[in-house]
């Protein structure tokens, strides 16, 4: 813009490279200072700018950057890379040359062995392909096709002086492509036989030209619906995805405002090969969210006429109406899975380093953390659970120092392999294997409270800088820090008891919040994700989830997490069975569709055998005590005052004459596990303080009644009868 104003010359200081005596005056306005990216620097002292109409000028730095750093533009972020993303990646470079290697190999072994049925069709359909040949080009040189139809209509109407104008056309036409024939034949004959005659092409010539003549004269003879060759597969190949493809598959899903093929907006880069697939990004039309297409995985993989598990649509990275759609070359099910890195011979993982247990749809490996994070898996029966859960023990178990305990409620021994390894394992549904997973929970708790005291003791001797469990305190003997990994498998069933679930589900949930800063981590699996069989506090706190194929919004987001659907977060795309080991992740960097590796029998026999050998044939840690049930309403009878008691001095009472029963016992858990057995929880007065607990009548009351009644006829959920402080079982 130009003024009638001669604007102040500019002076240019670059902080980086100007000397200290070069500085400007504070207030000095017509200098510039800028940093060394060539952004703007105001003085700190520098005192407002008077009001007026005139603007300063701006500074242009030299193109090349010059004394005064480079100038670097907003777009420049944007760009992208000069190689590819595949190509700069080993991993990626070697799939591809693989796929291309593989299907070269294929193609040549499968037409190699055919080649024989391939020359006899060939011979037959010669002779007919000539004869054809010949007679289309005698056909061709009638004229007959041109105007055969109008003068078919000029004879039906009885019109001969039409229809003789007519053919006198086609005569015409005919004598010009008589004489082009014939010139074309007698060509072709004199030149051959000159050829021939003067012995320039060899013998072999000739046969080459003959090798060549005849599949094109066969190609010609053969049937429209009988080729030469075999297919090489047996339905419509894929080999590339296309705009068009992508556009007519989402217009025949029939989402509303998504009617037109003009509606679907490709992102840069457009679609691109991305691992063994290609990857199309999406902006869907205003008001469409990627989670209508994600539930419509089916017929969208119907649209592409491709199988549902070649088909991968997920929510893009930018908005809610953002798609990624990835099709791979293969269906994943015919794909394969890449080898599991902690397979190999020599493999070992660390609890505090990332480790592979998956993979996702574009085969890239997915990796994780144990250390000061906690696990959620859940899914259908038949969406591969327990081996997903197996995946996260195998990390753990290829760490010499870690501890594993296992509490497996399916009761078929999904686990047992693992036993050796684990200082306490349990396997079935009876009441001590319920006691037993309780026990686990609550000495997780005692040791997760004896661990507070011994971190805050390393503060102190500055060897846990971050009050957390660091790798050298976990190594170290004796320090009693090293990791702990505990599992409960098909926890639904443990929560849901009606003697210990409730007792069980909080101390779960009060594990993992305490427990990851101190070397503990928790993996949970279930496959009935609602708030009575899994506790919403857990959900809500624990760091990774996995969610394999569930029915609905309601059991995705009980496990993902409230709002996860309506983010196209879903794990209602996976079908049991078919999709097993699939669900989508998170916790990690992003949402990730991730397949869970699922060993051999032989492979897994090899791992544990690797597992016992790191560990020199020693179980690490010990084996959790499972305290024999108590009486708990006969105990509330013995820490009862004269007319009943609060229910937190009661907890701690319990915790102090019964710690091997009661060892994290709390005044809110306690209230829960009292009333799911019958006790009212009322306002009870004692040394002048009124607080919630519980009336001893009213207690008395309820012993007598469950003493006299009858098995059918006893209130739900109570315990073996028997004198207050006695032992249940």
């Amino acid at each position: 813009m130009t003024t009638g104003l001669n604007p102040p010359r500019l002076r240019l200081i670059n902080t980086d490279t100007a000397d200290p005596d070069d500085r400007p005056p504070v207030g000095d306005a017509e200098t510039v200072i800028v940093d060394a990216a060539g952004h703007q620097v105001p003085p700190t002292d520098a005192a407002p700018a008077p009001d007026g109409d005139a603007e300063p000028e701006p500074v242009e730095a030299p193109a090349d950057g010059g004394e005064y750093g480079g100038w670097q533009t907003t777009s420049s972020a944007d760009r992208p890379p000069v190689i590819p993303a595949w190509l700069r990646s080993a991993r990626a470079r070697r799939q591809i040359l693989a796929r291309a290697a593989d299907a070269a190999a294929y193609t040549v072994a499968f037409h190699g062995v055919r080649s024989p049925k391939y020359l006899a069709k060939t011979l037959f359909y010669a002779p007919v392909g000539v004869r054809r040949t010949a007679w289309s080009l005698l056909y061709w040189a009638t004229a007959e096709q041109g105007n055969f139809e109008l003068r078919q209509h000029a004879a039906g109407k009885g019109d001969a002086f039409t229809w003789q104008a007519l053919n006198r056309t086609r005569s015409k036409e005919s004598r010009g492509r008589w004489w082009a024939l014939g010139l074309g034949a007698m060509t072709f004959g004199i030149g051959a036989t000159s050829l021939a005659a003067s012995g320039v092409v060899p013998d072999w010539g000739w046969w080459a030209a003959l090798a060549a003549v005849v599949p094109l004269a066969a190609r010609a003879g053969r049937p429209a619906d009988v080729p030469i060759t075999d297919r090489l597969t047996s339905g419509p190949r894929f080999t590339k995805l296309t705009a068009d493809m992508v556009r007519d598959a989402l217009v025949a899903l029939s989402l509303p405002g998504l009617r037109e093929r003009g509606a679907v907006d490709f992102m840069h880069p457009g679609i691109h090969r991305d691992g063994p697939g290609w990857l199309a990004r999406i902006n869907l039309p205003a008001g469409l969210e990627a989670v209508k297409v994600l539930e419509r995985r089916g017929a969208l993989s119907s649209a592409l006429r491709l199988p549902v598990d070649q088909v991968w649509p997920t929510a893009g990275p930018d908005h809610a109406g953002q798609l990624d759609l990835w099709v791979g070359y293969r269906p994943a099910s015919k794909m394969g899975q890449p080898a599991w890195s902690l397979a190999e011979p020599n493999a070992r993982t660390s609890y505090f380093e990332a480790a592979e247990f998956g993979t996702d749809q574009r085969q890239r490996p997915v990796s994780a953390v144990l250390c000061a994070n906690n696990f959620l898996i859940g899914g259908r029966p038949g969406s591969g659970k327990s081996y997903a859960g197996r995946t996260i023990v195998t990390i753990a178990a290829l760490d010499p120092t870690v501890e594993l305990k296992i509490a497996e409620y399916k009761g078929t021994g999904d686990f047992l392999d693992l036993a050796p390894l684990c200082s306490t394992y349990i396997c079935g549904l009876a009441d001590d294997d319920f006691a037993g997973g309780l026990a686990i929970l609550n000495w997780g708790l005692a040791e997760a409270e004896r661990r507070g005291k011994r971190i805050k003791a390393a503060y102190e001797r500055g060897e846990a800088p971050e009050r957390k469990v660091t790798p050298e305190l976990a190594r170290r003997p004796g320090s009693g820090l090293h990791p702990i990994v505990i599992v409960i498998d098909e926890a639904h069933e443990l929560f849901g008891d009606a003697t210990v679930g409730k007792e069980a589900g909080a101390a779960a949930e009060r594990l993992v919040k305490r427990g990851r800063a101190l070397g503990i981590t928790v993996v949970i699996i279930t496959q009935i994700p609602d708030k009575e069989s899994l506790p919403t506090g857990i959900t809500r706190n624990v760091g990774i989830r996995w969610c394999l194929a569930v029915p609905d919004q309601v059991a995705n987001d009980m496990i993902l997490g409230t709002g996860a659907y309506k983010r196209g977060v879903t794990g209602t795309v996976y079908r049991p069975g078919v999709d097993a080991g699939w669900g989508v992740l998170t916790g990690l960097a992003e949402p990730t569709a991730t397949r869970s590796h699922f060993p051999e029998a032989k492979t897994t026999a090899s791992i544990v055998a690797r597992a016992t050998a790191l560990r020199g044939g020693v179980v690490v840690g010990d084996t959790v005590p499972v305290a024999r049930a108590r009486d708990l309403a006969g105990d509330l009878v013995a820490v009862a005052a004269r007319n009943g008691q609060h229910w937190t001095t009661a907890a701690a009472t319990l915790v102090q004459r019964w710690p091997e029963a009661y060892p994290t016992m709390t005044g809110e858990a306690l209230s829960e596990l009292a009333r799911a057995q019958g006790v009212v929880s009322t306002d009870v007065k004692i040394g002048g303080r009124t607080l919630k607990g519980y009336r001893l009548g009213q207690l008395r009351e309820l012993i007598a009644h469950r003493d006299t009644a009858t098995p059918t006829d006893g209130p739900d959920g109570g315990v073996n009868g028997a004198d207050g402080g006695a032992e249940a079982r």
